[in-house]
């Protein structure tokens, strides 16, 4: 059974080193009161909020019993099963009980190498194996006694456990700086969009291309465009009342050849996606709100229709840019543009924008994804009980800045290399995370091998230590059976 370990280590059970373990108190939780009340939710990544933490509704009569104590190691037994934390000399700032989904451990070796064992994949292995119950799965004190643990000599335990306090922190350390990265990412991103829109990102090819149409030429080929090609007299009259309208947005702040325009002015019509009923299986994909992501359609989590003459009337050309209309308050006006990729229809909480070819369907896509575009939809949204709405009407009256036709390209071109760049990053910042996450679990292992730190031919052999503990054990069990048979007396 030990064959293949270190020298002088064994392979024991958790409850070979540590006295009886104790379910803990049974009470509801209270907001006032002298005692504390330490529950599993109350433990997030081996941490204890205190200020968080209730008062007990009702003190167990032999409160001493139930007091947590500097070195107590309690496991979760329930719910959020398995988690463990060990008691620190800080956590004794009040007098705290422990609640009855926890069980509490007292081992008889160094404590704090305990606590490393309680977090490596072969604690987890056998949580996993050993856990029972379907709604709320748990694992009880008998189960956790037979706790397969490696037991190196006590001075090696010292010296595993100093060595991991020095490594954890730095890998916790460097988790958090990597943490930053999402947000510069993100922040970049937005930086270039907010450069792209204000006319920044181009200024030095304004310089190099001064002859170029207008963006009030382009306004006005469109507008003439619509005209000629409308018969309808009230239809004329309307498509005039539109181009009228003044927009609020000071165009003087904008680079020269560029305006403010509703987009409705640049858009031949708003298209409403299809409300039949999509199924799991089908000819093509139906695209919803959940599809678009960061400006780009995300083909994971997809819902289908055969329906033929559906197809026919809601299918995607390259370059169509979807609007998400209606979605919580946050992510309502969500934009991306379909490339192409697949054949796909869209679902009716979306808006498919048929613009006219001088706005770049592209340029369009990334001024709807600019914080600008952002808190336009925040002010004109509209609140229901859980969603909010924003319709074709509302999202015509958004004002784009439009620059000339050959600028949009050059924005374009520029903003797809500078995410490139960005994609770059994130896709480093994964692989980095991917390596520093299993880092953990990695030294672990290797501590547990008995191959992080040195070891010493001196040191007492675990054997050893096993006849000592066992015979502290008989002692402290005889002691509290003398103690619970005089309280009975």
């Amino acid at each position: 059974m030990n064959e293949g370990l270190p020298r002088g280590w064994r392979i024991v059970r958790l409850g070979d080193i540590s006295i009886k373990p104790q379910y803990g108190w049974t009470t509801s939780a209270s907001k006032e009161g002298n005692i504390k009340l330490l529950r599993t939710t109350d433990i997030s990544n081996g941490v204890v909020n205190w200020d968080n933490v209730p008062f007990c509704e009702k003190s167990p009569g032999d409160i001493e019993s139930y007091l947590i104590k500097e070195n107590d190691i309690l496991v979760s037994r329930a719910g959020s099963i398995g988690i463990s934390y060990r008691v620190k000399k800080s956590d004794l700032n009040y007098d705290t009980v422990f609640a009855s989904y926890l069980i509490r451990f007292k081992p008889l070796i160094y404590v704090p190498f305990v606590d490393y064992f309680l977090k490596s994949h072969l604690y987890w292995d056998f949580i996993v194996s050993s856990k029972a119950g379907i709604a709320i799965p748990n694992v009880n004190a008998t189960k956790l006694q037979n706790l397969p643990m490696l037991l190196p000599p006590l001075n090696e335990q010292h010296r595993i456990a100093a060595k991991l306090d020095k490594i954890m922190p730095r890998i916790e350390r460097v988790k958090e700086r990597l943490e930053r990265i999402p947000v510069m990412i993100k922040r970049f991103r937005q930086s270039v969009l907010t450069a792209a829109v204000t006319g920044k990102l181009t200024e030095k090819w304004r310089e190099q291309h001064p002859e170029v149409e207008s963006a009030e030429n382009i306004i006005d080929s469109i507008k003439k465009e619509r005209i000629n090609s409308e018969s309808s007299k009230t239809q004329l009259k309307k498509i005039v009342e539109l181009y009228d309208a003044i927009e609020k947005n000071d165009s003087s702040e904008l680079p020269d050849k560029w305006k403010y325009t509703f987009l409705n002015k640049l858009c031949e019509s708003f298209q409403y996606g299809t409300s039949c009923k999509s199924q799991k299986k089908g000819i093509i994909p139906v695209l919803r709100m959940g599809n678009l992501q960061n400006g780009h359609i995300d083909w994971s989590n997809l819902v289908y229709t055969s329906d033929e003459k559906e197809i026919e009337k809601y299918i995607l050309k390259p370059g169509d840019v979807l609007f998400n209309r209606t979605n919580s308050a946050d992510l309502v006006g969500k934009t991306s543009i379909y490339l192409g990729e697949h054949p796909a229809i869209y679902a009716g909480y979306l808006i498919k924008i048929n613009n006219y070819n001088k706005l770049s369907s592209n340029y369009l896509n990334y001024a709807l994804n600019t914080q600008y575009a952002k808190g336009f939809c925040k002010k004109v949204k509209s609140d229901g009980v859980n969603q909010s709405n924003i319709n074709a009407q509302k999202l015509g009256r958004f004002e784009i800045p439009l620059p000339p036709l050959k600028e949009q390209e050059e924005i374009v071109r520029q903003v797809d290399r500078l995410f490139a760049l960005a994609d770059k990053m994130e896709a480093h910042y994964k692989k980095a995370k991917e390596k520093i996450d299993k880092l953990p679990q990695s030294i672990l292992a290797k501590a547990f091998r008995g191959e992080l730190v040195q070891q010493d031919p001196n040191d007492e052999p675990a054997h050893l230590l096993l006849e000592k503990i066992k015979t502290q054990k008989a002692l402290i069990e005889a002691e509290n059976k003398s103690k619970h048979y005089k309280k009975e007396k």
